[in-house]
């Protein structure tokens, strides 16, 4: 009862922990739409209220977590938050100071990419957490075993003293062993769609990410291609702008 009482705290908490990232993706991805009218500030009080529904998440998450997880897992996870919050309140205090486009940029280039690399690391917890409890579950599955042969050689030992007793307790032991065996099923199924659903949700941001990505590295391209051709070539400046091109073409391939 309490193996089965801290797995399913953990999981409730990693699956907590890892909507509040998906809404933080979200929340960017709004964020760098040129068609939202609200300046950038706008969002802080929204990502402050993720960021304490997350804190308050990973703490109950650490009570939980089994005994397996490593120390660097909760390093990482911790130090991988740290970093984001950091990035984060920085580009608040770029947008703060009216520095809109540096403030995007930094979304764009360290944000977005901290929080898919969050995402990923708290996906594998939940496909750890997963495959200890399947673990779990069959060594609870051998116990019953043997504890079920212990009971038939003590039954047949004492079979003539006790038959009908005997045969009452067989029975109701494997209608306990059918039903054990039945939840176990059902949630190992589940277990499986919540992680297929995770996956296929991490691949839509991605491809998103993506598109996004290749679309502004082509549109620096051509806005570089235009200003070189409008600068002298003997020009300091359209040399700095070739280069400037030359590595936005490069990040693109």
């Amino acid at each position: 009862m309490i193996w089965w009482t801290a797995t399913a705290g953990t999981l409730l908490q990693l699956l907590r922990v890892q909507n509040d990232l998906n809404s933080l993706g979200l929340a960017m991805r709004d964020m760098l739409d040129s068609r939202e009218p609200y300046p950038l500030t706008a969002w802080s009080a929204q990502f402050q209220r993720i960021r304490e529904d997350l804190d308050a998440a990973l703490k109950l998450e650490e009570q939980f977590s089994p005994a397996a997880r490593t120390a660097d897992q909760r390093r990482f996870l911790s130090q991988s938050l740290a970093q984001f919050w950091d990035a984060v309140d920085r580009m608040f205090e770029l947008a703060g100071s009216g520095k809109e486009k540096e403030a995007r940029d930094q979304i764009q280039f360290t944000l977005q990419a901290r929080q898919a690399a969050l995402s990923t690391a708290v996906s594998r917890l939940l496909v750890q957490n997963n495959e200890g409890e399947e673990q779990a579950a069959d060594q609870i599955a051998k116990i019953y075993d043997g504890v079920q042969r212990q009971l038939y050689l003590l039954l047949g030992a004492t079979l003539v003293a006790i038959v009908l007793t005997s045969l009452y307790l067989i029975f109701s032991n494997r209608k306990i062993f059918a039903r054990l065996e039945l939840l176990s099923a059902q949630r190992s199924e589940l277990a499986q769609k919540l992680i297929h659903t995770q996956e296929s949700t991490l691949r839509h941001i991605s491809r998103e990410l993506h598109d996004e990505f290749g679309q502004v590295l082509t549109a620096i391209g051509v806005l570089l291609g235009r200003a070189g051709k409008q600068v002298p070539e003997a020009s300091p400046l359209h040399t700095d702008l070739k280069e400037v091109r030359e590595i936005a073409q490069s990040t693109l391939k």
